[in-house]
């Protein structure tokens, strides 16, 4: 949907969050030596792709069933609005399976409006920016 001054809003509705994204340690050992053997340099590659790629990997995977199996067994319902351009910006908003569609309804109308509402049956949990 679009708001008054051409912004572009994406409406996600789900029962899911998803686990978040942290990067391990890489291995930063606090030394404050400058010096930087080139022998260290294939050791420092692999540990930054281990902890900075495959071990998110990893625990994201581990806890995605989890997070699933606690959307579907619970009655709330995640709204997020999502504006990219001209930096992203989050907007969320929680609210039950029964209230799901009169809600996005009177979300819809206030961004078309160009305002950030506080519908009844929801609970506005802020705005991330990124």
């Amino acid at each position: 949907m679009t708001g008054p001054s051409g912004e572009y809003w994406e409406l996600y509705v789900s029962k899911t969050a998803l686990p978040a994204w942290r990067e391990g340690d890489a291995g930063d050992s606090g030394d404050s030596e400058t010096y930087f053997d080139l022998l260290e340099l294939p050791f420092a590659i692999v540990s930054a792709i281990w902890s900075g790629i495959l071990v998110p990997i990893f625990r994201f995977a581990a806890l995605l069933p989890f997070a699933v199996v606690k959307g579907r067994r619970s009655r709330a319902v995640r709204i997020e609005a999502v504006n990219e351009f001209p930096r992203r910006e989050v907007l969320l908003w929680t609210t039950t399976d029964a209230l799901v569609e009169g809600v996005l309804d009177e979300i819809v109308e206030g961004l078309a409006a160009g305002k950030v509402v506080r519908p009844v049956g929801a609970v506005y949990s802020g705005a991330k920016g990124g």
